[in-house]
């Protein structure tokens, strides 16, 4: 049995289509846990009735938005009080493929200890690569490169691959990893904790698989207001939790190479750039890289406060 969780936050139109497609997988022994993290009341109506009749549907409502992390943990810790054997997060803001659930799972009846993604398409260009798993250019600072984004799918990625980290815009892995690593960290409220929740899998042995016969598509960023990489409130968000990824998994001497080159420049950027949507990006990356800061002392669980909303 597969449990596919996604969550939804006013996003009744799109998470619809998302879970029709699900819905119409050849693979069968699946239910849907789509949580509700805290919408209008009208949107839930709406995602309601849309499911009445359908058992493999299951729709839990919070009363208020807890942020992806805390949803996403609690609907991974409904599913294993279901006997769940294996968990599927994906974003609510895609397609899937007809085969994809399938294909994950096959993947994993050879890898057995892994978590497993597959091909990851813009919406809009329907042939154009946006995620194969992460690679690290550099181990010492975890730099990431993107294998394939951008560019045009042509069979160059047709072969089962290990990766140094995946995203969870769709991943699949056995219910038992939660024994061995625990939920998704709390010191996250959204980006870098499905890197973190990565690393912490691997560093317990499991592989990450990238397969390319699994294929979804994406609706880049809708749930966080659209994809310019320069909205204000996503800047702060991803300098926060890229801070606090460094943080867990550097090595303490890397880490504060990496702090007092990276921090100092980013606040020069605020400073010096000519380009003032720019300066307010950096101004925001530097906010969360101070929360991070913060961080490091406090270790709170984050409530997702964000100073540009």
């Amino acid at each position: 049995m597969v449990g596919v969780i996604t969550v939804n936050f006013n996003l009744s139109r799109e998470t619809i289509l998302c879970l029709k497609s699900i819905l119409q997988s050849d693979f069968v022994e699946y239910k849907i846990y789509l949580i509700d993290n805290g919408s209008e009341l009208g949107e839930y109506e709406k995602l309601k009735n849309a499911f009445l009749d359908e058992p493999k549907v299951y729709i839990d409502r919070l009363e208020q938005n807890v942020g992806y992390v805390k949803a996403v943990n609690h609907g991974i810790l409904s599913l294993r009080k279901m006997d769940t054997d294996y968990i599927m997060v994906m974003n609510n803001d895609t397609i899937i493929d007809q085969s994809a659930i399938y294909e994950l799972y096959a993947s994993l009846q050879k890898h057995k200890k892994a978590i497993v993604t597959g091909k990851v398409y813009y919406y809009d260009h329907p042939d154009i690569l946006q995620h194969t798993g992460v690679v690290f250019t550099d181990r010492r600072f975890l730099k990431t490169a993107y294998p394939g984004r951008g560019e045009k799918d042509t069979g160059q990625f047709e072969e089962e691959q290990e990766r140094d980290s995946l995203d969870d815009v769709f991943w699949m892995f056995p219910a038992r990893l939660i024994d061995d690593i625990g939920y998704y960290s709390p010191h996250f409220f959204l980006y870098a904790e499905q890197g973190d929740f990565a690393r912490r899998a691997h560093k317990k042995g499991y592989k990450l698989i990238f397969t390319p016969k699994a294929k979804l598509w994406h609706k880049e960023s809708l749930t966080t207001g659209g994809g310019d990489v320069k909205s204000l409130k996503i800047m702060y968000w991803r300098g926060q939790g890229s801070f606090i990824f460094l943080a867990r998994h550097l090595k303490w001497y890397f880490f504060i190479l990496w702090f007092f080159c990276q921090v100092p420049l980013v606040l020069l950027k605020t400073m010096v750039l000519n380009d003032s949507k720019l300066r307010r990006a950096n101004r925001a990356t530097f906010r969360g890289y101070l929360y991070g800061l913060k961080w490091l002392f406090i270790r709170n669980e984050n409530n997702g406060y964000n100073p540009y909303i």
